[in-house]
């Protein structure tokens, strides 16, 4: 639900916390200030003096930690704003709600429920300070009810709808055969994507109100049913379908939330966010407080809800960065920024909480920045760089924030004098500045340092073999292996990139013919695909490494080892990454999509990633000193992800990013 005014523990509904404030006539409602752990209640009650339709309350004041007997009540704002309004009575007085909640309310009184909790009513909307308290609290307010009630809509549902989904539950809880079941789920589809596609789902404080739920039931129309059907529905259609080609709908994402918080595993914030980048909300600010009680470490960003209209978001933005990395001493957080092209007016260090829409190719940093090291070999990438950090270590608070500056210290790596090219790019060339010269090279094997930032994702480093054997079996393998393997882009890639490797003295030749990858095996039964024939040779170099003998080239799982390799550097080649050179100090690394010839390299204090920065001529004019842009992130053999980088006085430097 979206706009209501709703607070669970951790900062779940400010929904409509701020928009109901115009809304509705709260101000004539008899509240009185609510005590230490005390809530609000409404018991349904009768009145001789009543005309049968208008509903009437009584509202009283409970103590959370005695358990009150109640039932939360768990709907969406927005959906009914042009329906008009209803009249109701609370302790006789008149009170003005939305048609969709009248309709709810009603639909509770008529299934015997006496007592609810109703954040539009339960919660003082002229009272920001206690709003803004109560966010905090949602999540509790809805983990202690009996029940929560998820209200649909009043909506006329089809029959056939309900019968179908019931009928598919009933047969997935059955011990049947996966392919019986696929069956059942299949025809009840339609049925299915109608009750996950009402508005319901779209509303940033229903996640909180359904994960934080005990029990809870939907009331769709005049049906009620357990969400824990709906639950099982949703899981088997998740585990039935294509997931990279159907993701998770926004009712997915909701029963994915509550599996998480149910086991004890709360998302952090940033985690949360980007699950619900696309959830609607109609005070802009919910986006983040709509949240809090999901994220496990909301209180590092934010301490306390403000709606406050004297603070702009941008300041907010610029508040939660600020008190992260004043609180971890850690600046990784700036990679996350903001990449709105409409969010101008926040500086290049910041990122936008209230439209966080991270870059599909940044992804991976989400969890990498969270604590999570749980994508594909982020946690081998540590293998190529110094020690981790200390876990006592004492990390220096220099860290400043004035207006848009973020102050830190940092030491320059280098410039940036080659770049590689992106596989879908317009333009597929390599770049050189007039600064380039392969003259500054000393590594006798440069092949080296290029094997090892392709295979940056991959568990092992090949560091024993020969970088000339290494490209020549790359370059041997034919099309369709790549393509097989869902790689081409990395065959597409090798091509591109043929220029600079060879500026490198680094040359992509396929190996002898005696070496060479024969045709595609015939399709395993029952499928198609391909792949190398087991017949097919390994260049003795690779033989050790791969513990293979002369008649065996193919793994117990059916697989060819080059099969690990070659998604291992798709994996590197999704992160959308520039290769690139350093003059300076003569190092190879990868660079974000966005760098520029000329930029500069940086370590930067409490980055365990080094940063690509943009220096503002602009900016260093007005404030007369440097003034950077961050362009993104990189990775620089041989210090990648090596911990964070702490500064030495005698070897850095203060830095101004703007």
């Amino acid at each position: 639900m979206q706009g209501k005014p709703r607070t669970r523990s951790s900062g779940h509904q400010s929904r409509q916390l701020s928009t109901k404030v115009s809304q509705t006539s709260c101000a004539d409602l008899p509240y009185e200030p609510l005590a230490e752990g005390q809530i609000r209640l409404l018991k349904f009650t009768d009145d001789d003096r009543s005309d049968g339709e208008t509903l009437q309350f009584e509202l009283f004041h409970a103590k959370l930690s005695q358990r009150p007997d109640y039932v939360a009540l768990s709907y969406s704002w927005g959906q009914d704003a042009a329906h008009g309004r209803v009249s109701i009575l609370v302790s006789n007085q008149r009170y003005e709600v939305s048609q969709n909640l009248a309709d709810a309310l009603r639909k509770l009184k008529s299934n015997n429920i006496s007592t609810v909790w109703v954040d539009a009513i339960c919660i003082n909307q002229r009272d920001t300070i206690e709003k803004g308290r109560e966010i905090v609290r949602m999540f509790a307010i809805y983990r202690m009810a009996k029940l929560v009630v998820i209200w649909l809509g009043a909506d006329t549902v089809p029959e056939e709808d309900i019968r179908e989904l019931q009928r598919a539950t009933s047969d997935l809880e059955k011990p049947v055969n996966k392919q019986h079941r696929k069956g059942n789920l299949d025809s009840n589809l339609e049925a299915l994507e109608r009750l996950v596609s009402q508005r319901y789902w779209h509303r940033v404080w229903i996640i909180q109100e359904v994960a934080a739920a005990k029990r809870a039931q939907i009331f769709w129309g005049s049906y009620i049913f357990d969400f824990r059907k709906l639950e099982i529905l949703l899981l088997e259609k998740y585990r039935s379908n294509d997931r990279d080609e159907d993701p998770p709908g926004l009712a997915q994402k909701v029963v994915s939330v509550r599996a998480a918080c149910r086991a004890q595993q709360k998302p952090r914030l940033m985690d949360i966010l980007a699950m619900t980048s696309m959830s609607e909300t109609s005070v802009l600010r919910d986006k983040v407080y709509g949240l809090l009680g999901l994220a496990s470490d909301w209180a590092d960003f934010v301490q306390e809800p403000n709606y406050s209209q004297a603070v702009s978001e941008n300041e907010l933005c610029l508040e939660m960065t600020s008190n992260h990395i004043n609180w971890y001493n850690s600046a990784d957080i700036i990679f996350l920024r903001s990449v709105d092209p409409q969010q101008t007016e926040l500086p290049s260090w910041c990122p936008d909480y209230f439209h966080f829409r991270p870059h599909q190719f940044d992804r991976n940093l989400i969890p990498y920045i969270c604590g999570r090291d749980v994508n594909l070999g982020w946690e081998r990438r540590r293998v190529f760089g110094q020690e981790s950090p200390n876990m006592n270590e004492v990390i220096p608070d220099t860290f400043q924030v004035t207006g848009n500056i973020l102050r830190l210290k940092g030491r320059c790596i280098g410039r940036i004098s080659a770049l590689g090219a992106l596989v879908d790019e317009d333009t597929p060339a390599s770049r050189f500045s007039g600064r380039f010269s392969k003259l500054d090279i000393t590594d006798p094997d440069i092949g080296r340092t290029f094997r090892r930032l392709l295979l940056i994702c991959h568990n092992q480093t090949f560091g024993i073999q020969p970088s000339s054997a290494f490209f020549s079996l790359l370059f041997s393998l034919p099309d369709h292996v790549f393509q097989d393997r869902g790689c081409l882009q990395v065959k597409q890639w090798l091509e591109r990139h043929k220029d600079l490797l060879a500026r490198f003295e680094v040359q992509l030749s396929p190996s002898s013919d005696e070496y060479a990858f024969i045709s595609r095996r015939a399709g395993r039964a029952g499928g198609g695909g391909g792949g190398l024939s087991a017949a097919s040779k390994v260049l003795p170099e690779w033989r050790e490494f791969f513990s293979l003998s002369e008649d065996n080239t193919i793994s117990r799982r059916g697989e060819h080892p080059i099969y690990s390799m070659l998604q291992s550097i798709s994996s590197i080649l999704d992160e959308h990454l520039r290769l690139m050179f350093i003059q300076d100090q003569a190092l190879l690394g990868w660079a974000h999509r966005d760098a520029e010839l000329e930029d500069t390299v940086w370590h930067l204090e409490g980055c365990t990633l080094q940063a690509v920065l943009r220096k503002s001529t602009q900016l260093s004019q007005e404030h007369g000193e440097d003034i950077y842009k961050l362009v993104g992130h990189a990775y620089v053999d041989p210090v990648l992800a090596s911990g964070r980088w702490m500064a030495k006085e005698t070897r850095s430097r203060a830095v101004n990013l703007c």
